[in-house]
Order: C-alpha cells, then structure tokens, then sequence
C-alpha cells in the first residue's frame, strides 16, 4: 500500500493561488487540508491579496505570461519574500515568454492538487525548462536617435515581438511632433508604445519615448526600474538627451542592450561608452545604412560600440543582448 507523500511540505505562512480558469482552481484546491490557501483569478486581485497575507508560495498559471503586468508580479514576490511557481497544464502550449528564465514551472496532470504541484517544486527534476531562445534577452534596451531616426526606430521596433524587454528612447525630435510618433509606433508594431511620464514603472511589452523638451529621460532604481525625468541644461545641444539616458542605466551592467542610431553631432557616443565598460551589448549603425553618420561614427571612434550593424540587423540583435561577448574588438556589419 503506497504511503500518502508525507515528504509535502507544509507552510506556516499561506499559499495564493492563481488562474484565470475556474476549473483549474477547483482543481487545485480539492482534497486539500495542508495549506492554507488563498485564490486569485487575475493580476489584479494578486497584487492586493499578496500585499496584504506576504504568502510564502505564489503558484502561477503560465498563461498569465502573456499579460504585461506579470513583471511586477515578479518583483512583488521578490518584495515580499515568496517563492512564484508557474505552472502549465499537461496538453497545452507552454507560453513562450523571457519571464520563465529563472522561475520554476511544472507541470499539471489532470488529478493533480494543489499538494502535486508543491511537490514538484522541491523536486527539480520535474521542472519544465525554458526555450533555450529565451536566454539571451537583456533586462532593458535603450536607444538613442537623432536625423534620420525616426524611420530607423521604426525598423528596429518592426522586429521587436509583444513582450520585448522595457525599451527607452530618446530621439531628438522638434517639440510637439512626439505625440503623433508614439502614436503611429504604438499602432503599427507589436509593443505599447508611450510617451515617457516621470516615475513610471518600466514594464516588459512596453516602449518608452522621450516626449518632455524640458527635461531629459533617464531611468532609476535599483531593483524596479522606473523612468525618471531630470531638470537639467541641454547635453550636446539636446533635451532630452541620449548621453544622460545611457549614463543612467551603467549600473544595470550586463543586464542593458544599447543601440546608437543615425544622428548628427556626437550625443550618445560617452553614455554608449560608459555602458561597454559595465559589459553591456553596445551597439552603433554603421556608415551605409545612416541617413547622418554622426552619432553612431563618434562611438564607433571612441571604441564605445562593441558591434557596428546594418540598421537591419540591430533590432536582432539587441534582443539576444546576452550573446554578445562581454569584452572583444568591434564586429564589423555584414552585408
């Protein structure tokens, strides 16, 4: 006679379910007299709830992946101390998302409990493991632009998917035309695309653009990072400006994607380089496919971009930030 799985952890502290689906949650609860429990059927109801009981576990159906707000879901339950397992049932697609790198998530069989998945979560060898295409995505992407760039930020923007990372930009842009490019971005590609607002948490599947010509856009925080907007004199002539975006995120290191964009003058070329030596993927578009080779030949000069790409190219390739080597001679764009 099998013996009931005394090896199950129990928690003193509760555990919060989560799914969209009813079925699935009266799945998971029944038979269940080990755990308190707590039930969620949006990100909206978690943040509250998790908040307010700090459960120890916080188990996750994979298909709440697809929804913006589930970063900071992320940060909440690193916030609160709470360990968050996904979970995918057995038979279904498994949401291809960078957000499962570093997370557990299991499998649910159709009589699984709650209990079954608790289980699974101490035994690693029941983890289902991320598409390896998801390990080379950075935690944040910025760009800078300035003559010529608002079609080249539409190019690289055309190959980002829904759930990019966060992604800044500055591009120097006359006052009052903004509005209207974030609008047509938003409408044409795959990302939400906005108008930069002071203190707003960036989150993944958003692009944030400079839009204050009074301030220039930079990003803080050490752990959620938030757009910050920053009353100072213009930098190279500009404000907002790239150089104090890029200079901002030095400290995010290897976590950081940069691209420099076609642009006159120099602005961008010292904050591109201050993010090399922190070993993020820095990159310049190279002289053929630049409408003004100002911008991104500065950095290139200045030994600040670690590639040189066809404005075709770069979009890629900011996305698999994390191949890049860390150190190394510039790479040359192919053709």
């Amino acid at each position: 006679m099998m013996q009931d799985k005394a090896e199950r952890p129990q928690f003193s502290r509760p555990v919060l379910v989560a799914d969209a689906h009813a079925g699935r949650r009266m799945q998971l609860l029944r038979h269940n007299s080990r755990h308190q429990v707590i039930v969620a059927s949006s990100l909206a109801q978690v943040y509250p709830v998790a908040e307010e009981t700090t459960p120890c576990v916080m188990v996750l159906s994979v298909d709440f992946l697809r929804e913006p707000e589930f970063e900071g879901v992320v940060r909440l339950a690193r916030l609160i101390g709470a360990t968050l397992l996904l979970y995918s049932a057995v038979g279904e697609p498994i949401v291809d998302s960078p957000l499962r790198r570093g997370l557990p998530c299991v499998p649910l069989h159709p009589n699984d409990s709650l209990s079954d998945l608790l289980a699974r979560l101490a035994d690693t060898r029941s983890h289902l493991t991320p598409a390896s295409g998801d390990i080379g995505l950075p935690d944040l992407i910025l760009i800078g632009a300035s003559t010529g760039g608002v079609k080249a930020i539409e190019t690289v923007l055309s190959s980002f998917p829904a759930d990019c990372p966060p992604t800044v930009v500055v591009q120097h842009i006359r006052d009052g035309f903004v509005p209207g490019f974030v609008q047509r971005l938003h409408n044409r590609y795959g990302p939400r695309v906005v108008s930069a607002a002071d203190g707003e948490t960036l989150s993944r599947g958003t692009v944030y653009i400079a839009a204050d010509a009074n301030r220039h856009l930079t990003v803080a925080g050490h752990g959620t990072l938030r757009c910050r907007l920053v009353e100072a004199p213009p930098r190279n002539g500009h404000r907002p400006a790239v150089d104090p975006l890029f200079e901002s995120a030095v400290q995010r290191g290897a976590g950081v994607a940069a691209a420099l964009l076609t642009g006159m003058g120099n602005d961008g070329a010292a904050g591109l380089g201050a993010l090399r030596r922190a070993g993020a993927l820095t990159i310049a578009q190279d002289r053929e496919s630049s409408i003004v080779w100002g911008m991104p030949r500065a950095a290139a000069e200045a030994g600040a971009a670690l590639r040189i790409l066809t404005l075709d190219r770069i979009g890629p390739a900011l996305l698999d930030g994390h191949a890049a080597p860390a150190t190394g001679t510039v790479t040359g764009a192919t053709r």
